[in-house]
This record gives structure tokens, C-alpha cells and sequence, in this order.
């Protein structure tokens, strides 16, 4: 285990390096015609609720992505997270409205906003590749919530939300990271279902 912890340790802070420096050209742009392909699947159509986040530090920006989430008319929620049992669960967001600061400084809704397990997950990376698998920041949050999930037989669909140029030969894995269902990037929709 403490192999891989090492490995994936690296990753982090070559993926780091990497995502700053494609933050720093200011490139991205939505994709409209491929995550209007996805939102207009069968599977899609029949979502209500759906959870993004609010880009930190050179993450990719997910203005675009929030305002055209909202703009099918879908709930649109962020994830919050639950100390207690390091966790998430997610917040209903609404437009223009405010915001607080949560751990690790990251945005978000108000507690008094009306909590919802999400149908559709978009989840920040470091990088990805090419079987599913995303490197996050090392916390779990993401991974547990998923497992979470399964236990209670909530079933969703996770996409990871991520610079093309990410994309790494091989993401280190131990047995607590889940494979996402898709990729999105501003060149690719990735599917792994």
C-alpha cells in the first residue's frame, strides 16, 4: 500500500505542475456539441439533479459547464462536505446566490439549501485515463461518497471534468478508487460503461 500511496504521491505533483500550466495559457472552452450529445441521451433526458463544483486553484473552469446544467433545467447541486463521516453530500445551488467558504477554502451553498443525491456527478481531476480512472487530490471524498452510494443502492453517473492534455498513460489505483462512467473534456467525451 505504501507503494502505491508513493506512486500516486508523484503522479499528484506532476499532474499539479501539468494542470497549471494549461490553466495558465487560458484555453478552455465548453464543448457545446459534445455535452450536448450527452445531455441529450435517453439516459440524460431523464436526469433532474445534478452536482458540479466550483473550480479552485488551476482546476478547469466549470462556469460554463454550471450555467449550462442550469440552463436545461436541472437542479443543480454542489458537494459539501460531511465531516463527520468525510463524506459528501451535495447542496442545492442557485444562480447569483451566495456562497460560503468550506473546508480547504471551496465554496459552497448554504447549509438552509435543500440537500439531494444527485443522478449525475462531475468530479475534478489531476489527471485520467484511459480505463476510467481519475487521481484526485488524495482525500477520498469522492471515492467514500461513491461507496456510500453503492450501499444504499443510490445509483448515479460520475464524470470527470478535465483538461485534455490530463490524460495519463496509467492512473495509480489501490482497491478504494471507483472507475468514473465517463470523461469530459474540452476535445472528448470519454465513456467507460
Amino acid at each position: 500500500m505504501n507503494e502505491i500511496n508513493n506512486l500516486k504521491k508523484k503522479q499528484r505533483n506532476k499532474y499539479f505542475k501539468i494542470r497549471k500550466e494549461i490553466n495558465k495559457k487560458n484555453i478552455f472552452k465548453l464543448n457545446l456539441e459534445i455535452i450536448n450529445n450527452l445531455f441529450n441521451t435517453k439516459i440524460f433526458q431523464n436526469i433532474k439533479i445534478v452536482s458540479s463544483f466550483f473550480s479552485i486553484n488551476s482546476e478547469i473552469p466549470t462556469s460554463s459547464l454550471n450555467e449550462y446544467i442550469i440552463s436545461k433545467n436541472k437542479i443543480l447541486t454542489f458537494p459539501v462536505i460531511k465531516k463527520d463521516k468525510k463524506i459528501l453530500y451535495f447542496k442545492e445551488f442557485k444562480k447569483n446566490q451566495k456562497l460560503t467558504k468550506g473546508p480547504y477554502n471551496i465554496p459552497e451553498p448554504l447549509t438552509k439549501n435543500n440537500e439531494y443525491l444527485p443522478e449525475v456527478i462531475f468530479v475534478p481531476c489531476l489527471a485520467f485515463d484511459k480505463d476510467g480512472y481519475r487521481l484526485g487530490y488524495g482525500g477520498g471524498y469522492y471515492d467514500r461518497t461513491f461507496a456510500d452510494f453503492k450501499k444504499i443502492n443510490h445509483n448515479f453517473i460520475s464524470i470527470g471534468f478535465a483538461y485534455e492534455e490530463q490524460r495519463a498513460s496509467k492512473v495509480y489505483t489501490d482497491t478504494f478508487d471507483y472507475k468514473l462512467n465517463y470523461i469530459l473534456t474540452e476535445k472528448h467525451l470519454y465513456t467507460f460503461l
